[in-house]
């Protein structure tokens, strides 16, 4: 018998929203100090340390705890208007891509618009909207990571947003797949399995916290993984077999974990990550 080919290795990184009440410095510190090496970028963050910082700094400060970043959350309100028509918007937008480029960052997240009522109409407004983004993120060598939002009336599932890339069909443009919102909402586990290489650009890791998703209030009901009602086993077996070699970013809201000392969240973040290693 031949031997079975390995799955790919997963790649952690943190997303500093899961150490929310902590300032770029500290997260950065802690994160060196609890083992990772690879983080997404809370742009929030970044801008308010470069209030009283330059933005080589920040470059140097990752490069002395050894951080690479792996993506950068994030952008809004990219989709019903075409962005260049809005020049404050624009300029936002572009600022967040060059904060992008000066730090190595390949990603930037980007996330719908948050429209009242659902409108079949916008469709093709979004496509041509988001054609002009990663064409204006192309300038900048960077790549946008749509990520649908559980809820929303214009992209709450992954069916939805693969739709919305494979119409675009921009080498600047492709997919992140968040856990807790692919639970939330209408997406399906078999809509993992015809993701092409190259489409998935990040993977939000979480679960949904244990109870009916009638009683869930939002992004606070993440938590860690192996503490929620998730299958999160069979969720990496599927995107790891359409060929992801991509980087799995913790990402959580949890309020009662945010009240914790930042060495107590990243030590239960260590100890989710390694059981999800052992899943595969």
């Amino acid at each position: 018998m031949g031997l079975q080919p390995k799955e790919p290795h997963m790649r952690f990184a943190i997303n500093p929203a899961t150490t929310m009440p902590y300032d770029f410095e500290t997260d950065l510190a802690a994160y060196r100090k609890a083992g990772f090496r690879h983080l997404e970028l809370w742009l929030d963050k970044l801008e308010k340390y470069l209030q009283c910082h330059e933005l080589a700094e920040a470059r140097d400060l990752l490069q002395k705890r050894e951080l690479e970043p792996v993506g950068a959350c994030c952008a809004v309100e990219l989709m019903l208007e075409d962005v260049t028509t809005r020049p404050p918007r624009l300029a936002a937008f572009k600022r967040k891509l060059e904060l992008c480029r000066k730090l190595d960052c390949p990603t930037l997240v980007i996330v719908p618009d948050f429209p009242q009522r659902s409108d079949p109409r916008a469709y093709g407004a979004v496509e041509r909207n988001l054609t002009t983004a990663a064409r204006i993120a192309a300038d900048f060598d960077v790549k946008l990571a749509l990520e649908f939002i559980q809820g929303n009336k214009l992209i709450a599932t992954l069916a939805t947003a693969k739709e919305i890339v494979r119409a675009v069909r921009h080498p600047n443009l492709g997919l992140l797949l968040d856990l807790f919102h692919f639970w939330m909402d209408r997406s399906h586990a078999e809509e993992i399995d015809d993701l092409q290489p190259g489409e998935l650009l990040l993977v939000h890791l979480n679960e949904t916290r244990s109870g009916p998703p009638e009683c869930m209030a939002g992004d606070e009901d993440r938590v860690f993984p192996g503490q929620g009602r998730g299958n999160v086993a069979e969720m990496v077996r599927r995107i790891q077999a359409t060929g992801y070699d991509g980087f799995w970013s913790l990402e959580l809201f949890d309020r009662t974990v945010w009240t914790w000392p930042i060495d107590r969240i990243l030590s239960a973040a260590r100890e989710s990550l390694a059981k999800v290693e052992a899943l595969r």
